[in-house]
């Protein structure tokens, strides 16, 4: 299965360095848990002074396919579902989404549900938000 992958930018001098989109070749059977290995190998996120950022993987049909903290170096898991060939089955094309911070990324949650706090629990989010509370105070 090809893996298409393409992530933001975090900073202009980022989009000189290397290009941004590339493309990895994974066993029918791989988990995003597994892309996310080959990444790391691949070095392709890049590092940001502080080292307190949020990168989250997406796609067409789904906002958070896991969330990766770089502080804590935590993959937190967005789907149960883990078979990229299921996760991915209508493109595959993949992003990483940047997020300058914890607070950042939990501020985009509650966009996402325009501050329906009742929704965000009921949707599972809650433990993500209690993370990004945790990562925000280290």
């Amino acid at each position: 299965m090809n893996i298409i992958i393409e992530r933001n930018s975090v900073c202009m001098g980022d989009d000189y360095l290397a290009p941004h989109a590339r493309t990895y070749i994974l066993n029918d059977d791989a988990t995003y848990i597994d892309l996310f290995e080959c990444l790391k190998n691949d070095n392709y996120l890049p590092t940001v002074s502080g080292n307190n950022v949020v990168w989250v993987l997406a796609n067409e049909q789904y906002d958070c396919i896991f969330s990766y903290f770089t502080k804590t170096d935590k993959l937190s898991m967005g789907l149960t579902e883990k078979l990229l060939k299921n996760i991915c089955k209508d493109s595959n094309k993949l992003k990483f989404k940047y997020y300058s911070s914890p607070q950042r990324w939990r501020d985009s949650i509650y966009r996402m549900y325009k501050n329906d706090e009742y929704t965000i629990l009921k949707d599972g989010w809650g433990e993500e938000i209690k993370y990004c509370d945790f990562v925000m105070n280290l």
